[in-house]
């Protein structure tokens, strides 16, 4: 990850900067499964216990030799590398009243002040859980482009190297407070915890250590923070015992590399599980819609079903239908009812006589005389066999002219159902 990069992921607020990064950090630590240790010119398969020689300390011949002890492994290889203490730059900081997640972007805000003799770019270790406001924290520094050289020369192998570790925070100590001791053919490193945070990281040269007042000032400061349970590793079988790629975790350096791949594997997962809720969301929405066209061909079965079973019976009734279509005319003719309208009338007209009488399509017509002809009227009126009783002519004295129809016979209806068009 470029500078700008970098201190543009530190500004950004402490959750959003857990999302970005701390997942892929996580999974690159879960993922390594090789862990490499250089001492002195040989590197170790610490799993295995294999060496390799290496030519120098470049990145190219790490690679080369790394190659060379993961060459039988058929597994996809994820490698911490454990370095010297000597690639490591060391700075201790006291910074109270500021929150532990704005520790690391205060740090870089002073990279120029803090190691003003790097101008290069340089990536930042700390353990910001350390940073309580009393105690001091020790912050570890190493330059970018150490990561991407050694990155791209073990990618160069098709070996991904996922982390870089200085080599002896890879010990575990028994105790939360105590201190370790690395020495190996040209440095001397001494580091101390407390409450399980490093707190005093010391190195130096051995050729420095020539001169009598450097020997003098390292012993002290050594003896000043040493404690009785001091651990010393002079080869790289005293770290084979207490050696723990889960130490320390907070000290690991993740190359631009590492992390840029890691990310492209969460966006795939991303994606796919993007795509798997998707899909899980359209099969949710689509449950009414399948429960209907179930329903709906459980109905049509169901319909089916029935119309098979009620073949029989509807060509019954197709016959009846038949049958009143073509009879319907003659079997629906509106019967008059003459016979109940005659007594009726006699009921009514009692003791008067009819002089004329006719009878068509329900329409009754009636004359005669009589001395109350709207007393007949009335009467005639107020009987439920008959309706639209009205005189069809002015009486003239005692003469009476009176229409009025049968209220059970409608010929209209009849007329409109079977002879629409006349």
């Amino acid at each position: 990850m470029g500078s700008f990069q970098q201190q543009l992921l530190d500004r950004v607020p402490a959750p959003i900067k857990k999302i970005l990064e701390g997942s892929s950090r996580k999974e690159l630590i879960n993922a390594i499964n090789t862990t490499l240790m250089v001492f002195d010119d040989e590197l170790v398969h610490v799993e295995s216990g294999r060496i390799a020689t290496l030519q120098s300390n470049e990145a190219e011949a790490i690679a080369a030799a790394a190659k060379q002890l993961v060459a039988a492994t058929t597994d996809e290889i994820s490698v911490l590398l454990l370095l010297p203490s000597a690639e490591f730059i060391a700075s201790t900081h006291s910074l109270p009243g500021i929150s532990k997640e704005n520790l690391i972007s205060a740090l870089r805000l002073q990279t120029e002040t803090i190691l003003p003799a790097y101008e290069e770019p340089l990536s930042l270790a700390i353990d910001a859980n350390s940073s309580d406001g009393s105690s001091e924290s020790v912050a570890l520094w190493i330059p970018q482009t150490k990561l991407n050289e050694m990155f791209e020369a073990f990618k160069a192998e098709n070996i991904f190297l996922a982390a870089i570790k200085p080599r002896i925070l890879s010990a575990t100590l028994e105790n939360q407070d105590g201190s370790l001791l690395d020495e190996d053919a040209t440095d001397v490193s001494f580091v101390a915890f407390k409450d399980g945070f490093v707190r005093i990281w010391r190195q130096v040269n051995k050729q420095d250590l020539q001169e009598q007042d450097f020997v003098e000032q390292w012993e002290s400061s050594i003896k000043k923070h040493s404690t009785d349970s001091a651990k010393e590793h002079s080869n790289f079988q005293d770290y084979l015992p207490s050696l723990n790629k889960s130490a320390n975790t907070e000290y690991n350096f993740f190359p631009a590399g590492a992390l840029n791949a890691r990310k492209k594997v969460e966006k795939g997962r991303k994606v796919l599980a993007g795509l798997a809720g998707l899909a899980v969301l359209l099969f949710i929405l689509a449950i009414p819609f399948l429960q209907q066209s179930l329903e709906f061909r459980s109905a049509a079965a169901t319909l089916e079903s029935n119309r098979l079973m009620s073949a029989d019976a509807r060509q019954d009734q197709q016959l009846v239908v038949n049958f009143e279509n073509e009879w319907g005319p003659l079997s629906d003719f509106p019967e008059q009812r003459i016979r109940e309208a005659m007594f009726t009338l006699q009921n009514v007209l009692s003791p008067e006589r009819l002089t004329s009488l006719e009878i068509s399509e329900g329409l009754i017509k009636i004359q005669g005389t009589s001395s109350d002809p709207q007393g007949i009227l009335q009467r005639l009126e107020q009987d439920p066999l008959f309706t639209e009783v009205i005189f069809s002519r002015a009486t003239n004295n005692t003469r009476y002219y009176i229409d009025l129809r049968l209220s059970p016979v409608n010929f209209e209806a009849y007329m409109i159902r079977y002879f629409p068009d006349e």
